[in-house]
């Protein structure tokens, strides 16, 4: 008997190996819809009994009839053979409550079509993420050193009461040192004392640079050999001289008021020594340029942006007064210092006699000073050469500085009137537009209410406030939303353990396109009811409350790393609730939906199809339960038991579609022959 041909031999080895492919797939799928018929109707049971009761369901329970006919549909186009797909079972009939989802139309395509698809894509590796930078900003930059376990965090609490006890003890120096040229009687001990007190603190200050840690670039600097290099390189200079001054001047007041010896102590008890004396005290308000480091740091920390212009503004007119009262203090020192060898401007105005009180002495030299600041008139004039070089200085430096203030007093008083003046007409605009339409009272208060808090919490910087970085190169932008939003990318739940650096430009992609930031203050919606869910919100911090649709007294919140509406990715959703801001800020990023599965379906490979068998599962699971389902609890559907089916089904579809594949090889070799 001749043996057949080469041919028929293959068409019947390919013909019994399609045949225990189908076979296969047939018996998984009856296997899994008979296990599924059977808990829903012991599930069904349970309800009827247990009328409203929540029913915990295990993993097996993820779909029905309908989910049944999704599977045999999918196992028909994995088979290439839609023709002769099975009959599925007549469905039973399901409660009033089930509801039909619609998967979005990218995972209606054949999962080994999109799997095959851009294979090169996935292998193309643009980065490495482990060697991103492991720096961020705002991250503790520490060392291993003994100082390191005192070095306090910049804006701490005991450093910012430190700086604030510093600012005051400034501004008192500010205030008394000058009014030491004038003899106001019993005010020299009381002036020495608080001398002393001053400078104990900035004494104990100068260590104390090495336990504070400062922001320097973004990053906060902790290091204490890096701040003590800092520290040598800004304020150690003046800190040594201000204190090397302090402590020769209390040296020569304890000398010239304790020595007994009266031929040397007459030198030191002279009028023009211990004028010299007061002459020099004026170098410890060199300490007073620490003090625009101090009031930024606490005004950083506790002032809102209005509230700042506003301050700004008054900080001007009280920094303007600070220099006419140290001028008008010297403008005094000056007239009491040549008054002893001549004429002087105290003279011809007449405030030397002992009836003369400090209050008009000072009130006399204020007024001298302010008149140069500003266009007025006074009948005291210098007397002398140096009163009289003394005032042409005055005039110099109040051209420069009067001309400076008023221009920054301008400007920002400016800001803040054009801010108020918008305000006020978008306010007069929005009751106009209730009147005319003769709107409900009660809803104008609501949103009057909702609009006068705007300005009360204080919103971090969204990236396209910031200007400059629209102009950065595209490939920049990648990497800056990459930082953005990696980590929060990775929170959802569906991503299969083995993703890893072959789907690194698959994850920049979605990160640059398809991820948003959002923010809502108290008062704002995230979204409303009954609204066409496009993105998914992943909580980055902060909370939310969630009001449920069927039910408008309970609520739930929201809180960092929480996800909400994921059904929207694989299926057409509606919200089922309204999200809003209710205490505090809330920050979270969005996923479009829509640009997600295009960029998905664009990749294709293995991730495609994993993620098109999960939508599947967890669109069927939903649909079973859909009376109970909402955007925030979509997960007690069980993901991870879902994500494991995922798994198990994919690692059974590729081994079929190996056998299936090297039958095809074995095939094209024997036609070749």
């Amino acid at each position: 008997m001749p043996s057949p041909s080469p041919k028929k031999a293959l068409d019947r080895l390919l013909g019994m190996q399609l045949e225990a492919l189908r076979e296969s797939v047939l018996q998984q799928h009856h296997k899994e819809v008979g296990e599924l018929r059977k808990t829903i109707v012991e599930l069904r049971h349970q309800l009827y009994f247990n009328d409203t009761d929540a029913v915990s369901v295990s993993h097996e329970a993820v779909t029905d009839g309908n989910a049944a006919g999704r599977w045999a549909e999918f196992a028909a186009k994995l088979l290439d053979r839609e023709e002769e797909s099975t009959e599925a079972e007549p469905d039973e009939e399901k409660p009033n409550q089930m509801e039909t989802l619609n998967m979005r139309p990218v995972w209606f395509s054949s999962t080994w079509q999109e799997a095959a698809k851009n294979r090169r894509m996935r292998g193309y590796r643009v980065s490495d993420r482990h060697s991103l930078p492991q720096i961020r900003m705002s991250d503790d930059l520490t060392d291993s050193t003994c100082l390191q376990r005192f070095v306090l965090r910049p804006r701490s609490k005991p450093q910012l009461t430190w700086s604030m006890l510093g600012t005051l003890l400034i501004l008192w120096d500010l205030i008394t040192i000058p009014l030491e040229l004038f003899n106001i009687p019993g005010s020299i001990d009381f002036f020495s004392t608080t001398s002393r007190i001053t400078l104990a603190f900035w004494m104990v200050d100068m260590p104390l640079n090495l336990c504070f840690g400062v922001e320097r670039g973004g990053r906060v600097e902790l290091r204490p050999t890096e701040l003590f290099k800092m520290y040598l390189r800004s304020w150690f200079v003046l800190d040594v001289l201000v204190i090397s001054l302090d402590v020769v001047l209390m040296i020569v007041e304890i000398v010239s008021t304790t020595s007994t010896d009266d031929q040397s102590n007459t030198g030191l008890r002279s009028a023009r020594f211990l004028r010299t004396m007061r002459l020099l005290r004026l170098l410890r308000l060199l300490r007073a340029v620490k003090l625009q480091q101090e009031l930024t740091l606490l005004a950083n920390r506790f002032l809102s942006a209005h509230v700042f212009m506003v301050a700004k503004v008054v900080f001007g007119l009280l920094m303007m007064l600070a220099i006419n009262h140290i001028i008008a203090c010297l403008w005094y020192g000056i007239g009491y210092w040549t008054a002893l060898d001549g004429r002087s401007w105290l003279e011809q105005a007449e405030l030397l006699g002992e009836e003369v009180g400090f209050a008009d002495r000072y009130a006399v030299a204020i007024h001298w000073t302010l008149t140069q600041f500003t266009p007025a008139t006074n009948n005291v004039a210098p007397d002398n050469a140096l009163e009289r070089f003394f005032a042409v200085w005055v005039i110099l430096l109040a051209m420069g500085v009067f001309s400076s203030f008023i221009s920054s007093i301008t400007a920002t008083v400016s800001k803040l009137q054009n801010s108020r003046v918008e305000q006020f007409q978008q306010r007069a605009k929005l009751l106009r537009f209730f009147v005319e339409r003769n709107l409900s009272a009660d809803l104008y208060g609501k949103i009057e209410d909702v609009l006068r808090q705007e300005g009360l919490f204080e919103v971090r910087i969204k990236e396209h406030d910031v200007k400059l970085v629209e102009g950065i190169p595209e490939r920049l932008k990648m990497q800056l939303h990459e930082e953005m939003f990696m980590s929060l990318l990775s929170l959802l739940p569906f991503w299969p353990k083995w993703v890893g650096e072959r789907d690194s430009l698959l994850h920049r992609l979605i990160c640059h396109q398809a991820m948003r930031e959002g923010t809502a203050v108290p008062g704002q919606d995230a979204f409303i009811a009954g609204a066409n869910a496009e993105e998914v919100y992943i909580i980055e911090s902060g909370s939310l409350n969630y009001v449920y649709l069927n039910n408008q007294r309970h609520e739930d919140t929201v809180s960092a790393e929480d996800i909400v509406s994921l059904p929207c990715i694989f299926a057409e959703w509606k919200h089922r609730g309204r999200l809003y801001a209710h205490h505090s800020a809330c920050y979270w990023v969005g996923l479009n939906a829509v640009q997600f599965c295009n960029l998905i379906a664009d990749s294709g490979g293995a991730v495609y199809q994993h993620l098109h068998i999960f939508g599947i599962l967890l669109v069927g699971a939903i649909e079973d339960r859909s009376w109970m389902i909402n955007d925030i609890n979509w997960s007690m559907v069980g993901v991870d038991a879902l994500c494991t089916r995922t798994v198990k089904f994919a690692s059974i579809l590729n081994e079929n579609h190996g056998t299936t594949s090297a039958s095809l090889a074995l095939l094209k070799s024997y036609s070749s022959e």
